[in-house]
């Protein structure tokens, strides 16, 4: 399977405002827009992301969640209120390690139209750029990346982290690549029990398949449903909030399907 080219010659001299306070991040960054002709401008947190908003125009905010001062929650709050209707509609594009349902549900509330899950690579940049850019998947708030918007996330950056796969690997390759096929191989028969028990309530044996799938969803490092893949055991042995349910399986399910397609590129 073959990863899709895109054309990212139409981002040359956009003009990026990149909100963050780590010096290591901001050089990351700025050296994939720059490397694609991008022109960049560094905010080191919220309230010097809004003072150079208000001095310049930029296409685009790359902005951190966490950063001293202002955070970048508060900092688009502030943005979506200016009075210059051009600066308050800017796409503003979350920089974050937590990506679970409820941390992109105050990314939605704060007006941010997108996110981009660190770590990230730079494919996975630009691609979020070129999308808000052209302002692909934004509803008429704005907004993308509900619960039940996942289409998109697995082209926005890896929806997996093998850390925990390379730190006990002892660098060894061969061990890596098994710990993918097998994950790939056996995988979707777990997501097919956890469906077959959904539609036939049977409440225990699904709580049993997703705590079997729990620690697989770890050790893959799969962060966007951590809490999901918890919440469905919880309540499905607890027989409490069934109606929650069929909505988070959806969303294990369409995440890992998209992980284990994202796998078949990293091996192919």
């Amino acid at each position: 399977m073959q990863k899709k080219d895109h054309d990212f010659s139409e981002l040359r001299s956009k003009k990026i405002l990149l909100a963050e306070d780590v010096e290591l991040n901001q050089y990351l960054a700025k050296h994939f827009l720059e490397a694609r002709g991008l022109k960049v401008w560094i905010a080191c947190n919220g309230l010097e992301a809004i003072h150079l908003l208000s001095k310049d125009n930029f296409d685009c905010i790359l902005m951190d969640i966490q950063m001293p001062e202002m955070d970048g929650i508060q900092a688009a709050k502030e943005i979506r209120n200016l009075q210059d209707p051009c600066k308050a509609s800017i796409p503003i594009i979350a920089l974050t390690a937590n990506v679970m349902s409820e941390d992109i549900e105050k990314y939605k509330e704060a007006g941010m139209n997108d996110f981009l899950a660190k770590p990230f690579d730079e494919s996975a940049l630009l691609l979020v750029i070129l999308r808000n850019q052209k302002g692909v998947n934004a509803t008429q708030q704005g907004i993308i990346c509900s619960d039940n918007d996942l289409q998109n996330i697995s082209e926005m950056s890896k929806l997996y982290d093998l850390s925990i796969v390379q730190s006990v690997s002892g660098g060894d390759k061969a061990f890596i690549r098994k710990m993918i096929l097998l994950f790939i191989e056996t995988v979707p028969q777990n997501l097919a029990e956890l469906n077959s028990a959904l539609r036939s309530q049977n409440w225990e044996q699904l709580g049993k398949t997703a705590h079997k799938l729990k620690s697989t969803v770890d050790s893959m490092g799969i962060k966007s449903i951590h809490s999901d893949i918890r919440a469905v055991e919880s309540n499905a042995k607890q027989q409490k909030n069934l109606q929650e349910i069929p909505a988070k399986v959806d969303k294990i399910v369409s995440v890992i399907d998209m992980c284990i397609e994202q796998l078949m590129q990293e091996i192919a």
